[in-house]
């Protein structure tokens, strides 16, 4: 027996006592501004307040507003604190990988070998198990303070 369309289903109720947990998390000083935010969204629902106006106070979306709502009743708590979705999801190796990876080739340019990119792409996609672009390598040595340096075409 299903919803019959066009009618909308009850709205799940908040547990008992969330309104005092989410005063005492504010209380704590311990959230960062993310985290307050969060926990100020499911107090201001929890009292009562709708997702319009929750969503005005905070200045975001009302369907972040009711996303945080459907986290925090599916997980509770843990959702409040969670990272988000930022992050470098598609890395090809860690930042200490990087880092290990550009001293190696570092070490090699102060030894006196030369060091070219295409050596490094090379050893850079069979590290990672999968083909790189050069731009991947490119990036990764400028945010390890990399930069070009070719002798000139003549002498000045």
């Amino acid at each position: 027996m299903g919803v019959e369309p066009g009618v909308m289903t009850p709205a799940v109720p908040f547990p008992s006592g969330t309104v005092e947990r989410m005063d005492a998390l504010l209380g704590s000083g311990s959230l960062s501004a993310r985290e307050r935010d969060r926990v100020t969204c499911i107090r201001l629902l929890a009292l009562g307040r709708e997702g319009l106006d929750v969503a005005q106070v905070l200045g975001c979306s009302v369907g972040s507003v009711y996303r945080r709502k459907a986290e925090f009743q599916a997980r509770g708590e843990a959702a409040l604190r969670t990272a988000d979705w930022g992050g470098r999801r598609n890395a090809v190796l860690s930042h200490a990988q990087e880092a290990e990876f550009v001293a190696e080739f570092e070490d090699a340019a102060r030894a006196g070998r030369l060091v070219t990119a295409r050596q490094m792409i090379a050893e850079l996609g069979q590290r990672s198990g999968r083909p790189v672009d050069p731009t991947t390598l490119y990036r990764m040595l400028a945010r390890h303070g990399w930069r070009k340096v070719v002798p000139r075409p003549r002498h000045p």
